[in-house]
């Protein structure tokens, strides 16, 4: 037997024996005659990069994130970046499988926005390498032939992200991603010109100019008064460039899109190191005012030079192209010791031949081809490798009511609200957000990756279809950690202390506590941004609007804006108590109403507080006054209302990113009623209430270093707010819906989120529709009391009264009766203990004369399982129906026999003794 080797063994029904190791042996040699289809070849590798460049992976690196890929035969190997096939270089040790010591090169580029240079939403570009059957795309290398050399250029874009602007919805189309991001803002009153300095690394000796591509966005207009229409109008935006100390143009224009001029600089005035551009605004009169300036704020982007270069690689090995038509071959100098080779987008990899003079002749290439000079050493490495999630998220074996998605670092806290919704019969679904990217974006962050997921989850899964989205992380819209001044153009024109770096209409801007919380950290869930008239605002409404085209949601999306576990602990904590162990007691009946000095504000409140009287509710006003010097009265009873307990919490009104106010910003008076301070301070633990925040700015969940009154509301454990609904930028509040969101919340077993969907549902109001976005989770059910007691007027002639229907049996416990007025202010109240469903109570008379109006009732036993509320206008209150009506069945006449000659007073024989006031 010592003579079998790697041979075909035919013979049937022989039985072979042979020592174990050479057994080892000849099975490995018949797995090398296996075709390579044979081997197992299964999962995907998610691969990111930063910079554009030359990349390379090797075997170790993959097989170490995905081990299915190990062995794969090489040309099943296939890379895709956003959905389309990139061609690779895949260096094989000679067995066409992919083994140990292979690698796979390719050219790599920066994610680009599809407005903008640097993407809105993510700093990485991701590549995918996966397995498959078919052909996939090569990089092909092509040797240099003889012949005259190529012109050769570099396009070198310089670009900082250092100030963000806000663009209306004249300047920002919905779905859009313009550019946000600028360099520099540039102004009339600048002391000094804006300068920056760049090398020009290779400028080539020969040729005759350079150009340069400059971008810029005017933020600033010019009205002209009425009365001087017939005024020579003046240019809006002047800027004048600067080379090197050289003039090169004066830029004209008008308006507030962006603006690129494209200027010749030439060579004789470049250097190859330490140049400087300079920007500067003229200061220029008014023309029908000479004391005026005019003010010309102007936005400078970015810059990009397009120059012509030597072809010497030991100064710069970045990207270039020949400028030269016609198929001519590229010569470059180079003085190291292995020969380079340049990658090109073509698809092509051009080697490199020695022609004398440490000169190198290569292939030509077109003018549109990138090339990039490199040396096997040099090749760039991804930033991150990791294995794609072999979840199926397109083709799911069930579907879910309510979808979580959340950050990886945050899974584990989240879990516990996913468990316990599965307990009470959802069907939830857990999934982590890179997940999300993969499955529905190809692995790139964007949010585009979350709404896909509802609406394929919503069209396509089997049922049931999602009720619920919950975003568990915080957003940012500074994904790149830059420094953030808060620059949005309509703020020009508004009072000078807005522009104050780091203050609000001159109150101090509010930080997060924790040093950990670094802008960058923040962005761990993104949200869409929606152009508002006032710039634009963070959306979390695009996510559950996958209805077609329609902006109205049809799914419920809450978000946890936080982002540490311990963060997310304490809102599900205090999220699962107030569901499974409510505090018993009358605050589930009380709605806070609060506004500034507005009497529209007022009015709107009063409107609501009117309709929900009548189902039981009882509203609490808190209503401010111009004339007040301080809101200290008004302070007070805001904190002591939130300690005794809400249902709701309803704001309308003035407000900012940390306060609630009483009125326009006035330094000379204190208009705060209510900061992020007071919210720390609170003490309501059990007897949380939801806050619908209907001014600006409550809660802009995406900004990066400051902290808001909605978040902290949701933020703070045991105690704060069970949910925020809030707007994240500036608005003007609507009667119409706050009416419908007060109404839809307040409905019996409403979850919050669905309750907010049919709000929006009934506005065709968009701005308010996208601006506002719910803090907590969508499916909590308020904790409004649970039955409707039944009322009736028992107009007697000697004492009118009012009959009271507790739904239930043996009731036992204490009835809270408020009397109004008839502007619905409280005169009195009186608390009631009833061993029983149905008694009376007598109207009231006054001693200053007052007359009660109106009635509002709340019952809860004594073990705080049952209780009830309603409410009757008792001038309109009709008396009971006749036989067979509700108050036959709830006051039914006593089982006993009576003699003939008893009054029946039918359920209140028991009046006296079952009942009290105390």
């Amino acid at each position: 037997m010592r003579g079998i080797g790697c041979t075909t063994l035919a013979a049937r029904n022989l039985l072979i024996v042979m020592p174990l190791p050479l057994l080892l042996r000849t099975c490995a040699c018949l797995l090398l005659l296996l075709p390579l289809s044979s081997f197992a070849c299964t999962g995907e590798v998610h691969v990111e990069i930063k910079q554009s460049a030359v990349y390379s992976m090797s075997y170790a690196d993959v097989v170490a994130a995905q081990p299915g890929l190990a062995g794969c035969a090489i040309d099943q190997l296939a890379m895709n970046t956003g959905g389309k096939p990139v061609p690779v270089r895949i260096v094989d040790s000679g067995d066409q499988r992919f083994s140990e010591g292979d690698r796979i090169e390719w050219i790599g580029e920066q994610l680009h926005g599809p407005m903008s240079w640097f993407d809105s939403y993510s700093v990485s570009n991701t590549y995918v390498l996966s397995a498959g059957a078919g052909t996939h795309p090569r990089i092909e290398d092509r040797q240099a032939p003889s012949g005259d050399s190529a012109r050769l250029e570099r396009t070198l874009h310089l670009e900082q992200e250092n100030l963000m602007i806000r663009l209306d919805q004249n300047l920002h189309k919905p779905g859009d991603e313009p550019d946000l991001w600028q360099w520099a803002k540039l102004t009339q009153a600048d002391p000094a010109p804006f300068a920056a300095q760049m090398d020009l690394a290779d400028l080539a000796k020969q040729g005759t100019s350079a150009h340069l591509h400059l971008n810029f966005r005017g933020i600033s207009s010019i009205h002209v008064p009425y009365k001087e229409k017939k005024a020579a109008r003046p240019d809006e935006h002047i800027v004048e460039v600067r080379i090197n100390g050289h003039h090169q143009k004066t830029i004209i224009w008008n308006g507030r899109e962006e603006f690129n001029e494209t200027l010749e600089v030439p060579l004789a005035q470049l250097r190859a190191e330490g140049n400087v551009l300079e920007l500067s605004i003229p200061k220029r009169t008014l023309p029908w005012d000479k004391a005026q300036t005019v003010v010309d704020v102007v936005m400078f982007n970015w810059l990009e030079w397009r120059y012509p270069i030597s072809g010497n690689i030991d100064s710069s090995s970045a990207p270039f192209q020949t400028t030269s038509p016609g198929a001519k071959s590229i010569e470059l100098a180079w003085h190291g010791t292995d020969e380079p080779v340049l990658f090109g987008s073509d698809g092509l990899r051009r080697t490199g031949t020695a022609i004398g003079s440490n000169r190198y002749r290569f292939a030509a290439a077109a003018e549109t081809v990138s090339l990039y000079p490199v040396q096997h050493d040099s090749l760039a490495k991804p930033a991150l490798i990791r294995a794609v999630s072999s979840n199926d998220l397109h083709t799911p074996a069930q579907g879910a009511d309510y979808l979580m998605v959340s950050h990886a670092s945050l899974m584990d806290a989240v879990k516990p609200l996913a468990e316990f919704h599965e307990k009470r019969g959802l069907k939830v679904a857990l999934l982590d957000i890179k997940d999300v990217y993969d499955a529905f974006n190809h692995g790139i962050t964007h949010p585009r990756a979350i709404r896909n997921l509802v609406a394929h989850a919503w069209k396509n899964w089997p049922d049931p279809k999602p009720r619920f989205l919950l975003l568990v992380g915080d957003a940012s819209f500074d994904i790149r950690s830059e420094t953030y001044n808060d620059l949005a153009y309509a703020k020009f024109a508004n009072s000078p202390q807005e522009l104050n770096p780091g203050h609000f209409s001159g109150i101090p801007a509010t930080a997060y506590d924790s040093s950990s919380k670094t802008m960058a950290s923040r962005n761990l869930i993104p949200t869409w941004q929606f152009p508002s008239p006032e710039g634009q605002s963070a959306s979390d409404n695009w996510f559950g609007a996958v209805d077609g085209d329609d902006y109205h949601p049809v799914v419920a999306v809450g978000r946890f804006p936080v982002v540490e576990p311990a963060e997310v602990a304490a809102i599900v904590k205090k999220t699962i108590d107030y569901l499974v162990k409510p505090t018993p007691g009358a605050w589930r009946r009380d709605v806070m109403f609060i506004t500034d000095e507005s009497s529209y504000f007022k009015k709107t409140s009063d409107t609501i507080a009117d309709s929900i009287g009548e189902q039981g509710f009882r509203a609490d006003k808190i209503y401010a006054s111009a004339e007040e010097a301080d809101n200290l009265a008004h302070q007070s009873a805001i904190k002591q209302g939130l300690n005794d307990g809400q249902l709701l919490v309803h704001f309308i009104g003035h407000g900012g990113r940390f306060i609630w106010r009483t009125g326009p910003p006035d330094l000379r008076k204190n208009h705060d009623l209510f900061t992020l301070d007071d919210v720390s301070k609170l003490e309501n633990s059990g007897r949380l209430p939801m806050v619908l925040s209907m001014t600006c700015y409550s809660a802009p969940f995406d900004n990066p270093t400051e902290d808001s009154i909605g978040e902290r509301f949701l933020r703070e454990a045991d105690k704060g707010a069970v949910a925020v609904f809030a707007a994240s930028w500036r608005n003007s509040p609507s009667t119409e819906f706050s009416t419908h969101l007060v109404k839809e919340l307040l409905k019996p077993g409403q979850t919050i989120g669905e309750g907010i969907v049919r709000a929006k549902q009934a506005i065709n109001n968009r701005v308010l529709v996208e601006m506002y976005n719910l803090l907590g989770d969508p499916a909590v059910v308020l904790e409004r009391p649970r039955d409707e007691a039944r009322l009736a007027l028992d107009a007697q002639r000697w004492d009118s009264g009012v009959l009271v229907a507790i739904p239930g049996a043996n009731f036992s416990g204490e009835v809270a009766l408020d009397w109004l007025d008839e502007d619905k202010q409280l005169i009195a109240s009186n608390i009631r203990v009833a061993q029983t469903n149905t008694f009376r109570v007598s109207i009231p008379k006054f001693a200053d004369g007052k007359v009660a109006r109106y009635l509002q009732v709340y019952a809860s036993d004594r073990h705080g399982l049952r209780d009830a509320s309603a409410g009757m206008e008792l001038a309109r209150a009709a008396q009971p129906e006749g036989h067979g009506s509700w108050f036959d069945r709830f006051f039914a006449a006593p089982e006993r026999p009576l003699p003939a000659d008893t009054v029946i007073r039918r359920g209140f024989e028991q009046d006296a003794p079952v009942a009290g006031d105390h």
